[in-house]
């Protein structure tokens, strides 16, 4: 199948014209102006190096431009306009200082403010490192939300799945599949850039990164044309560790724990080194994870098979679950001269993930009296072990342009990755009063799964500010090559010769490979409390899933645009409200796309469609924010609309077995708000709650598929500081309403985690944490079709209690930034 194609060089050209276009609308006369001085300590009479220098318009205190001070302690700011402008001049450690009416003129150009001193604040000093307090847990913004991972302590030992259903308004299906805003369509990135763990078929294997290697996570849910325009639902950022201390720092942590009376023991272990100078910051760390448990599921299906007959399937599975991997990641950033940084890091991963289970199937009757009778009873017992391996390669280069105007990044990225995937069924047939039928011969199968996949990504970035006209550019091109295989053999044992033999049921060769390349640039303006941008970004993408086995290779090949615009207006200091447009895609994934069925259960099916379309997104989203001393609040109000929606659908067969497969269906439409309040009443009290409620309306050719309804969840994060606040109590609560499907409903129960830490010196710290307090935490599914309802049950070991001792050495803290420090040019 062939889609509407577009010669590839209409990107170029296209985004050639764009980038001119942009050049021109910015370009104007600038003034000439030179501010310059020295800065040292006001005692000691020192040079202070890497003070920063910001340069405000007098009449707005708008950004004009900045820099950082030289070893000399010395800065020079050229290119000013004749306007009167306000200095700031910040420095961790000491009192700002201000210097106000600086004029330059076209008679005096050049105004030199001499010697600066600074002088200390009255905050204790350790080692140049000042203890500021803690980072709030989330920090939401006008476009973006950050979640700081290391103020959670109910994620200690945990992966980056436990990381993001803490998010707010984030959620995980039964299949681990990410749900962002109650649809299950988001860009998962790891340090910006796609990565093999982040699932190139649709899968996450995100259990492999121990959250212990998080940083933080960022929710964008609206992204400007600088991000890829995948997802309906927007980006997941996930930001690994760096180490950010001077000298040489390193980190010891252990955490044991157990399950309920089931069993299920957990051990987990990490280190972490890391030194950093003035010119090189290398850092190196390993993760090991081990945890046992259960994973138990149950079904049940009605089917009316005619007008006086329904078919009954009773299913019930009781298995183990045993999850393991190995992390490790190192990397070296330095610092050069004129400006100029190189950074490469690789992050390899080790996985394992066993299963067993014990399945009981029961099919029953029923007449047109309602009696049931049972008819069939047969058990089948599989063990599924998995192994994965998965390898980060990152390399960065950036170039900050003289007088902070900008900076041009490159970034080269490949990923690679290997999933075995193994299978063991033995079935067996039993009478109905549960005596094993000895005259059948078990039917015994072993099936044998090989994925591996490559993603190759070539990327540059380059941002120009324009400060006389207040005015941002950015513009970028993007190349992601993705190449995946899928090698399925199965077989089946003979009963007479008790030799297996190849079947034909799962033995195909599937390759898959995508290719996109990309343009865009970004105009944004500020004009007294309007911020505002516009962008466009243009697409040239091919999906090509090649059935080997079956000698059929399918191109789909599409060129979009994908258009985006903000708008910002400051209502007053710490009070804005905001304004977004982007268009989206949700391209299917390789799994989605693979036609081949998998018999893993006969009686639960799994296929792919190869000839799904990519969908599209209209996202509208207005918004909120209020920041005060004790209260921070953002809420937002958002709309999407969604044609040639991708959609999961389970198709029923006379006896009960059901197919999962995936259609294009036509239109569905979302609006709903989300809200998250950030209360600090005192230095000891902190407390997050976060909301998200929408409406969803599904519009199908099937009359059974026209569904609508509300979907939603509360989540709320709260700690208390204790015993001279060297102790910490912290409390998280998720409730996650039922989710409506084309189907049915779908509801992942939350939990309530309690954790406990006591820091012990300056080095030591011990805590504790019980999971899921209650034991509620499950998937549910309820299918409600005219002729065949369905319920559906997971569950899996949560409720868990864990002890881990944490061992710092080195530099302890680091400096909390100040408001407005962040280095570089920013997004609106």
């Amino acid at each position: 199948m062939q889609c509407v194609t577009f010669a590839p060089m209409k990107i170029l050209f296209g985004g050639l014209f764009l980038i001119c276009s942009l050049q021109m609308f910015a370009q104007r006369i600038q003034g000439e102006g030179i501010v310059l001085g020295k800065v040292v300590d006001q005692n000691a009479k020192k040079s202070l190096e890497y003070v920063k220098i910001k340069v405000l318009l007098a009449k707005d205190s708008s950004l004009v431009t900045g820099q950082f001070t030289d070893s000399e302690g010395k800065f020079n700011l050229e290119n000013l306009p004749y306007t009167p402008l306000i200095i700031q001049i910040t420095f961790a450690g000491y009192d700002t200082v201000w210097r106000s009416q600086i004029l330059p003129t076209k008679e005096i150009r050049v105004v030199n403010l001499g010697e600066i001193n600074m002088a200390i604040n009255n905050q204790r000093l350790v080692d140049e490192i000042i203890v500021q307090g803690k980072q709030d847990i989330l920090k939401s913004g006008i476009d973006k939300k950050v979640y700081n991972v290391a103020q959670d302590l109910t994620l200690r030992g945990g992966t980056a799945n436990d990381v993001l259903k803490n998010l707010p308004s984030v959620d995980l299906d039964q299949d681990g599949r990410i749900l962002l805003r109650g649809e299950g369509s988001v860009n998962i990135l790891i340090d910006g850039k796609p990565s093999s763990l982040t699932g190139s078929n649709g899968k996450t294997l995100l259990d492999a990164l121990p959250a212990g290697s998080i940083e933080r996570i960022e929710i964008v849910t609206n992204p400007s044309a600088k991000y890829d325009p995948d997802g309906s639902s927007g980006i997941i950022n996930i930001v690994l560790k760096k180490n950010k201390l001077k000298g040489f720092n390193g980190l010891v942590t252990a955490n044991l724990g157990s399950g309920n009376l089931n069993g299920g023991n957990v051990a987990d272990e990490s280190i972490s080194f890391s030194y950093r100078n003035a010119s090189v910051n290398a850092f190196a760390s390993y993760t090991g994870r081990y945890l046992e448990g259960y994973r138990n599921n149950f079904n049940y299906s009605r089917q009316i098979v005619n007008l006086d007959s329904i078919s009954i399937l009773d299913q019930h599975r009781i298995g183990t679950d045993l999850n393991a991997g190995h992390t490790a990641r190192m990397g070296v950033d330095w610092t050069l001269k004129h400006s100029r940084s190189i950074a490469f890091s690789t992050t390899a991963s080790l996985g394992q993930r066993d299963r067993t289970g014990d399945l009981w199937n029961t099919r029953y009757s029923e007449d047109a009296l309602g009696d049931i009778a049972p008819t069939a009873l047969w058990q089948r017992k599989s063990y599924d072990p998995s192994d994965q391996k998965n390898i980060d390669f990152n390399l960065n280069f950036r170039q900050n342009l003289k007088s902070n105007r900008g900076y041009f990044t490159a970034d080269a990225t490949h990923s690679m990755g290997t999933d075995l995937i193994q299978g063991f069924y033995d079935q067996y047939q039993y009478s109905l009063d549960t005596v094993l039928l000895s005259m059948i011969s078990p039917l015994r199968q072993r099936l044998s799964n090989q994925e591996s996949s490559r993603v190759t990504t070539l990327q540059a970035d380059g941002v120009y500010l324009w400060p006389e006209q207040s005015v941002r550019t950015e513009f970028g091109a993007k190349g992601i090559l993705l190449h995946q295989v899928v090698d399925t053999y199965s077989e089946t044992m003979d009963s007479i010769s008790n030799v297996y033999v190849e079947d034909t049921l799962s033995n195909f060769l599937y390759n898959y490979d995508e290719q996109i390349f990309s343009l865009y640039g970004i105009v944004a303006h500020q004009y007294k409390k309007f911020k505002y941008q516009a962008g466009v970004r243009l697409e040239q993408a091919y999906q090509i899933p090649n059935l080997i086995s079956d000698t059929i290779r399918i191109v789909n090949q599409y060129f979009n645009f994908f258009p985006s615009a903000h708008i910002r207006y400051t209502i007053k200091q710490g009070s804005e409200l905001g304004l977004s447009y982007s268009r989206r895609i949700t391209r299917a994934s390789s799994s989605d796309l693979n036609p081949f069925t998998s018999y893993a259960d006969p009686l639960n099916l799994q296929r792919g469609n190869p000839y799904l379309q990519p969908e599209f997104i209209d996202s509208y989203d207005f918004s909120y924010i209020r920041e005060a001393k004790k209260v921070n609040f953002s809420a937002s109000l958002f709309y999407r609309r969604t044609t040639n929606m991708i959609s999961r659908v389970r198709l029923f067969s006379d006896d009960n077995a059901s197919l999962m497969t995936f259609i294009n269906l036509n239109t569905s439409h979302s609006v709903g708000t989300e809200f998250v309040v950030s209360y600090k009443p005192t230095t000891w009290f902190r407390s997050t709650l976060s909301s998200n409620v929408n409406f969803i309306k599904y519009v199908t050719d099937v009359e059974s598929w026209n569904r609508s309804g509300f979907n939603g969840n509360v989540k709320l994060n709260s700690s208390v500081d204790f015993w001279k606040k060297t102790a910490t109590v912290q409390l998280n609560v998720n409730y996650i309403a039922p989710r409506v499907t084309i189907l049915g409903t779908a509801q992942r129960r939350g939990a309530i985690d309690v954790a406990v830490d006591k820091r012990l010196g300056d080095h030591w710290t011990l805590g504790c944490k019980v999971t899921d307090v209650l034991n509620r935490q499950g998937f549910y599914a309820y299918l409600r079709q005219p002729t065949v309802s369905q319920d559906i049950e997971f569950k899996w070991l949560t409720r868990r209690f864990f002890i881990n001792v944490t061992y710092k050495f080195g530099k302890l803290e680091m400096t909390k930034p100040k408001s407005g420090q962040d280095s570089g040019p920013s997004d609106m």
